[in-house]
């Protein structure tokens, strides 16, 4: 879901053009810059020397760009071919994986935008988006999130060990896969009360279901917890990392039936602030919740 913009670095050789564009992204705000290409960092370094930016200033870009370099730049892979920069980005094999192209000049194409010009509704209404609730659909939405970090969690209370469930993990890991990203881990928070069976047998249903990503190396942990708990954390559902993360408002599920495949649902970033409230409570505060079983597998 997250829209993904590219910046040509001779139009952020400075301080003040360089905050200016970085602050119009983030992945709680929907939108991304491409690492494009890897070199992209060094390049606007070399950009600023160049106008003769000095010293001081020189030193604070390198410092923003320290910091925003795992925030909101993603890697692409887009290839890199022309003679310069602009003429690169031009190509329709590049051109047709990025939204909108902020450039130092006059714009030659809908896509590119002169940065002294771009218009606040380029950067708006990017936050949430309305998809099919189909398991290819929901992890499609998810890519840069899932791909971001070697962890993935998931809250949702009617998550369980069945295909309509884990049918929307498989395509999130497929996703994963495609993109050179497996994570290490799952970690996965649903109600004990869905599903009071016991961890046994839920734990060998899980293994049948997500047999080959066990292979693979993940390691999944499945925390159901007391109905009690539910607050309003399980009220919607939540996918996070250390990163940055998404609510679904009708959970990870796709629907049997295949007519309900085709109804939208809302997916939506969630602030950093809640992602830090989401993380300290299913992670690093784990052990206050009221655990009732750990599947692991």
């Amino acid at each position: 879901m997250h829209t993904i913009f590219a910046i040509e670095p001779d139009a952020v050789n400075n301080w003040k053009d360089l905050r200016y564009a970085l602050e119009k992204f983030g992945y709680s705000k929907g939108l991304l810059i491409a690492r494009y290409p890897k070199s992209w960092m060094k390049m606007v370094m070399d950009a600023c020397q160049s106008n003769g930016v000095g010293d001081i200033e020189l030193a604070r870009v390198e410092e923003k760009l320290r910091i925003v370099k795992d925030d909101r730049l993603v890697r692409m892979g887009l290839p890199y071919e022309g003679a310069n920069w602009l003429e690169s980005v031009k190509a329709e094999s590049v051109l047709n994986q990025l939204s909108a192209v902020l450039i130092k000049g006059q714009p030659t194409s809908d896509k590119l935008h002169s940065i002294d010009d771009a218009h606040e509704n380029l950067f708006e209404d990017r936050r949430e988006v309305h998809v099919k609730r189909n398991a290819n659909a929901l992890a499609e939405a998810a890519k840069y999130v899932l791909t971001a970090s070697d962890q993935i969690v998931l809250v949702d209370p009617y998550f369980q060990s069945r295909r309509k469930c884990t049918k929307v993990l498989d395509s999130m890991l497929r996703i994963c896969e495609v993109n050179g990203a497996v994570p290490s881990q799952v970690i996965v928070f649903s109600d004990y009360g869905t599903d009071s069976r016991s961890s046994a047998v839920v734990r060998l249903e899980y293994e049948g279901l997500l047999n080959t990503w066990i292979e693979h190396g993940v390691r999944f942990t499945v925390c159901r917890v007391a109905g009690d708990q539910l607050d309003q954390d399980f009220h919607a559902r939540y996918l996070f990392n250390q990163k940055a993360g998404l609510r679904f408002d009708r959970g990870f599920v796709e629907p049997e039936p295949h007519g309900e495949r085709e109804h939208d649902t809302d997916v939506i970033c969630i602030d950093t602030a809640v992602v830090n409230e989401l993380s300290s409570r299913f992670i690093e505060k784990r052990e206050c919740l009221k655990i009732i079983d750990e599947i692991t597998f």
